[in-house]
């Protein structure tokens, strides 16, 4: 095939010629039947990779906060619970029957109430008017402020009954599963007795151990990837670096906050996190150029005479935008082929194009 030379090319054409070669290439660039690429170095993110527990952040034991008989569990163990639905109840019959029992003493210190200020009112008048003596008028002030606090004080103890005979009636305090149940029917809960454990899926969290030394520059970058077993990545933004290593192990805990509504994960899970802790320079190309012959990983090389041949390259980790690291067989600015069935079809026509 007939290759221009630039030594027959006259000087006056010479700037004409190497222009319209940076432009559209050389000619034998256009006969090429398939997209050409260059490697390029880029600048990526130096990350180190640990391993992580997934935690709930809402985790619960909710327990008893009256004493009583409990009658009714409508949850058990794996049971997803709504937020507000009722867990168990207890027996109320003695909680009911102070209920009633406070809210008629209140009406009692209502009523006495009521019939003080009505003499108050009536000695008032008197008083003013001078026909009875002044500590008559002091005692219906006496025995009218005394009804006021017995009313208010009843009144309280409504309210507290009331409070307590709500306890009787356990409600989630947020939705999620329930992974632990305490108690059964029948039996007397105390105050403070614990009757189920459950955690929200909603909000969720990983927990990692990373060696003290990369801890400055994990706070410094604030940049996390979560890598579960199965599923795509799952970007982190907020990081909680602990401000201080265990002395046994060195390590220092760090916390990653997952976005609301993950499924692909579950408490108790075991995933890997990635850490931003620099920046440095990688050869990289599109990954749709890497083509696999067996156990040869490679790409169509393009050398300048456009001569294309399948040169052996060792890849390194897979980068964002759909490219992947070049550890060795390229360097940067070399040209090759983004389609490598077409590239690998083209140069098996031209080998048999030259028998």
């Amino acid at each position: 095939m007939y290759k221009l030379n630039p030594g027959t090319i006259p000087h006056s054409l010479m700037g004409a010629f190497f222009a319209t070669q940076l432009l559209f290439g050389s000619a034998l660039a256009a006969e090429l039947p398939f997209e050409v690429g260059i490697a390029k170095s880029i600048t990526v993110n130096t990350q180190r990779q640990f391993e992580g527990t997934v935690e709930a952040i809402n985790k619960t034991t909710v327990s008893a906060q009256t004493a009583g008989r409990i009658t009714y569990i409508n949850f058990d163990v794996d049971d997803y619970v709504e937020q507000g639905a009722v867990i168990l109840r207890f027996s109320n019959k003695e909680h009911k029957a102070r209920l009633d029992q406070t809210v008629s003493a209140l009406a009692a210190a209502e009523a006495r109430a009521k019939a003080a200020q009505q003499e108050y009112d009536r000695v008032s008048k008197l008083y003013q008017n001078g026909t009875v003596a002044k500590s008559r008028f002091d005692q219906a002030k006496s025995e009218i402020d005394a009804s006021k606090a017995q009313a208010q004080s009843a009144d309280a103890a409504v309210k507290q009954a009331r409070e307590q005979m709500g306890y009787t009636t356990v409600k989630a305090p947020y939705s999620g599963l329930v992974v632990a149940r305490h108690v059964e029917i029948g039996e007397i809960a105390n105050p403070g007795s614990p009757l189920m454990t459950g955690f929200s899926l909603e909000k969720l969290r990983v927990r990692s151990e990373v060696p003290e030394q990369y801890a400055q520059a994990i706070r410094k970058s604030n940049v996390a990837t979560v890598v579960p077993g199965a599923g795509d990545n799952i970007a982190v933004k907020n990081l909680t670096v602990f401000p201080f290593a265990d002395p046994k192990s060195n390590t220092v805990t760090i916390r990653l906050e997952l976005p609301a509504g993950i499924k692909t994960v579950f408490p108790g899970m075991l995933v890997k996190t990635r850490f931003k802790i620099g920046e440095t320079t990688v050869l990289a190309i599109p990954s749709s150029a890497i083509a696999t012959r067996g156990e040869v990983t490679g790409v169509y090389l393009i050398d300048q005479d456009n001569n294309v041949a399948l040169q052996q390259v060792r890849t390194g980790r897979v980068l964002d935008d759909g490219l992947v690291q070049i550890l060795t067989g390229l360097r940067e600015r070399d040209k090759i082929a983004l389609d490598p069935l077409k590239a690998a079809i083209y140069l098996k026509t031209r080998a048999g194009d030259t028998k």
